[in-house]
C-alpha cells in the first residue's frame, strides 16, 4: 500500500516537469476582432509539423483567444498552454467559443493524449457569455506506452461550465492522472438539473473508465452542481483535497460512497448540499453530507480491496450551513405549501456533516475496543463556526429561486453569480473569500487558515509552500497507517511547563492513555518509534493551543515489544518508554 500510495504521489508531483523539458516556445498573439482562431492555427500547425510535444504555447497575458473548433490532442501526444502568471492588473488569458457560424461546441479540448495548463482563464461560453455544453476531455491514449493520461492545471480558472453528462474536465479513459493546483472553479451552473455542473467527473452512462490519481491543492470550488463525482462502477484509485473551499454546491460536494484512498484535509465545505435531504424519499435516512462512505459488498460491482484496506482520512476540516438557506428550506413557497397540505415529510431539511453510514466506518470498534477499520479516520473537525467570508459570490436571492424550483417543478432558471462579469473579464475579481473568522484561521494542521490559500490569503501562501513537503509527509502517513489516537483537550489552568506523562496502563494491550501539556501555542508533535528509531505512529502533528491533553493510543497493529513516545515543541523534547504486551 505504502508503494502505490507514494507512486500516485511522485506521479503527480512529476507532471509538472514536462513544461519545463519543452525545447520550443511558440508565442501565439491574441485574437483582435475580427480575428478568430489564433490558438487552434498554432496547435494545428505544430500537431501537422509532429512538434507539438516539444511545444510551449504562450499565451499573451490578459489576452483573449475564440475557438473556432474543438482543439484535438492526438494520442500520444502533450499540449502544453501558458502566460506569464496574472498580476493584480493584468487577468490570465480568456479562452472563449465564436459566436461566428456553428462549430460543434462538445469539446472545448479533446485530449487523446497528455495537457498541461498553467495560468489560464477557461470560459465555457461563447463570446456573448453565452453558456455552451462544452467539456474538456481525457480521452483513452491508444498511442501511450504506459496506456495513461496525464493532465496538469495549474492557476486555471475554469469558469461557466453547465455540462451536464461530465464535467469541466471529464474522465473518459481508464487511467487518469490528474492534477489540479490553485485552480477556482466558478459559476459551474446548469439552470435545469441539480446536479449538473461538475469539476471533475465521468461521463453519464460510461463503464470501464478509472481515475488512478487526481488531487486538489489550494482550489476553490464555488456555485457547483456537485463538484467531484463518481459513478456506474467507475472511481479512483487515489482522491485527495487539501486546503479547498466549497462555497454553494447543490448536491455532493464528493460523490459517491467507493472510495479507494480518499484525503480531505484543511479544508472548508459552506452550503453543501443545498438540496438537503428529503425525509419521505430518504427513508433510510439522510445520505449527504461532505461525503459518503458504504461498504464495499452494497457497491454492485467488484473492487480489488476490502473495506479494512480501504484508506480514508478526513481532518482539520469545517462544516457551515448559513442561517438564510437554512431558514428558505422551510419557508420557500413549495415548504409553506406542503406544510399547509400536511406533507410536512416533503419539506426538505438540512443534510449531515456525515451520515450515520459513514460514521460506522469511522466511528465502529472490534469487541477488543480497537478500531474495526483503522485506516478510516476523522479529528480535527469544526461544525460550528462560520467563515463570515469578505465577499463571497453568492446570489441569494438567484439561489432561492433556483432550489424552491428544484424542490418543486423543476423548471430552469441560471443562478449563476453575476456571469458576465467574466465575459467581460472584470478583473481583479469581485469576489473575496478570505473571512473574518479568526479561529478558522489558525485551524488548520499547520496553524493558518482553512480552505484555499492560494487564491484569498497570499500571505500564508507563500508560509504554507515553504513546509508543504512536510505537511504532505505527515498526510501521507496518517493515510497510510490510520489515525492510531484521539487527542482531547482537558479543562484545568493554562500550564507553565511542557509535560509528558507516563502512558496508564503500562504494559497495555491494545489501548493506552498519554496525557501531555502545553505551555503556549505552537506545533507540537507527538510521536511513537520503535527501538530501531523508526516512526510507527504519529500521535498529534501540528499547532496546538496552550493546555492540557490526553490522548488514547491504539497499538493494535503492532506487534508486542518496546516503543518511545516523544513530544517536540520548539526546541523541546521530552521521550518515554512504553511496553505492547499482547
Amino acid at each position: 500500500m505504502k508503494h502505490f500510495i507514494m507512486s500516485l504521489i511522485l506521479v503527480a508531483a512529476m507532471l509538472p516537469v514536462s513544461l519545463y523539458a519543452q525545447t520550443d516556445t511558440v508565442d501565439v498573439p491574441s485574437d483582435l476582432p475580427p480575428q478568430e482562431g489564433n490558438l487552434n492555427t498554432a496547435v494545428q500547425t505544430a500537431i501537422t509539423a509532429g512538434t507539438l510535444s516539444n511545444t510551449v504555447f504562450k499565451l499573451d497575458t490578459a489576452g483573449y483567444y475564440v475557438l473556432t473548433s474543438t482543439i484535438i490532442v492526438p494520442a500520444g501526444k502533450h499540449l502544453t498552454i501558458v502566460s506569464p502568471d496574472p498580476t493584480s492588473t493584468t487577468p490570465p488569458p480568456q479562452i472563449v467559443w465564436t459566436t461566428s457560424g456553428s462549430p460543434d461546441e462538445t469539446y472545448n479540448f479533446n485530449c487523446y493524449g497528455d495537457i498541461t495548463l498553467k495560468n489560464i482563464w477557461l470560459m465555457y461560453a461563447d463570446e456573448s457569455g453565452n453558456q455552451t455544453t462544452s467539456e474538456l476531455a481525457m480521452q483513452q491514449d491508444s498511442a501511450s506506452a504506459d496506456g495513461e493520461e496525464h493532465a496538469d492545471f495549474n492557476d486555471v480558472i475554469f469558469d461557466y461550465c453547465g455540462n451536464g453528462s461530465g464535467g469541466c474536465v471529464t474522465a473518459d479513459c481508464k487511467n487518469l492522472n490528474a492534477k489540479f493546483e490553485n485552480c477556482y472553479f466558478k459559476n459551474d451552473v446548469n439552470s435545469h438539473l441539480r446536479y449538473y455542473g461538475r469539476a471533475l467527473s465521468f461521463d453519464y452512462n460510461t463503464t470501464g473508465y478509472h481515475i488512478d490519481s487526481v488531487s486538489f491543492e489550494n482550489c476553490t470550488f464555488a456555485n457547483m452542481g456537485y463538484v467531484y463525482m463518481q459513478e456506474g462502477g467507475e472511481y479512483g484509485d487515489y482522491v485527495a483535497f487539501n486546503h479547498c473551499t466549497f462555497l454553494d454546491v447543490v448536491m455532493f460536494p464528493l460523490e459517491s460512497s467507493w472510495w479507494h484512498n480518499l484525503i480531505v484535509t484543511n479544508s472548508i465545505f459552506e452550503n453543501c448540499w443545498m438540496f438537503g435531504s428529503i425525509p419521505a424519499q430518504d427513508t433510510s435516512g439522510a445520505n449527504g453530507g461532505i461525503f459518503a462512505i458504504d461498504s464495499v459488498k452494497n457497491f454492485g460491482f467488484s473492487v480489488p480491496y476490502t473495506d479494512q484496506q480501504r484508506h480514508i482520512l478526513f481532518a482539520h476540516c469545517s462544516y457551515f450551513e448559513e442561517p438564510w438557506l437554512i431558514s428558505w428550506m422551510t419557508n420557500c413557497p413549495n415548504s409553506v405549501s406542503l406544510h399547509q397540505n400536511r406533507q410536512d415529510d416533503e419539506i426538505p431539511v438540512t443534510q449531515p456533516f456525515m451520515n450515520g453510514r459513514s460514521w460506522y466506518f469511522l466511528d465502529s470498534l472490534s469487541a477488543t475496543g480497537s478500531k474495526l477499520f483503522p485506516y478510516i479516520s476523522a479529528f480535527d473537525f469544526d461544525t460550528t463556526n462560520n467563515p463570515l467570508f469578505l465577499a463571497p459570490p453568492t446570489d441569494t436571492a438567484k439561489i432561492e429561486v433556483f432550489m424552491n424550483k428544484k424542490w418543486s417543478d423543476n423548471t430552469d432558471t441560471n443562478w449563476a453569480w453575476r456571469p458576465l462579469n467574466d465575459v467581460n473579464i472584470t478583473w481583479p475579481l469581485q469576489e473575496n473569500l478570505a473571512y473574518q473568522n479568526t479561529t478558522m484561521q489558525t485551524e488548520a494542521m499547520d496553524g493558518l487558515p482553512l480552505g484555499d490559500l492560494y487564491h484569498w490569503w497570499p500571505t500564508q501562501y507563500a508560509t504554507w509552500k515553504a513546509q508543504a513537503a512536510a505537511e504532505n509527509d505527515s498526510l501521507t502517513n496518517w493515510l497510510m497507517n490510520g489515525i492510531v489516537t484521539a487527542v482531547k483537550q482537558r479543562p484545568g489552568e493554562i500550564p507553565t511547563n511542557y509535560e509528558l506523562a507516563q502512558n496508564f496502563p503500562n504494559p497495555f494491550n491494545p489501548t493506552t492513555q498519554i496525557e501531555y501539556s502545553v505551555p503556549t501555542n505552537g506545533f507540537v508533535t507527538l510521536k511513537v518509534y520503535n527501538v530501531l528509531g523508526q516512526e510507527v505512529a504519529s500521535l498529534f502533528s501540528g499547532v496546538q493551543r496552550a493546555g492540557n491533553y490526553d490522548v488514547t493510543f491504539d497499538g493494535s497493529r503492532l506487534a508486542s515489544g518496546v516503543y518511545f513516545y516523544r513530544l517536540e515543541a520548539g526546541n523541546m523534547t521530552i521521550t518515554k518508554k512504553l511496553v505492547l504486551m499482547k
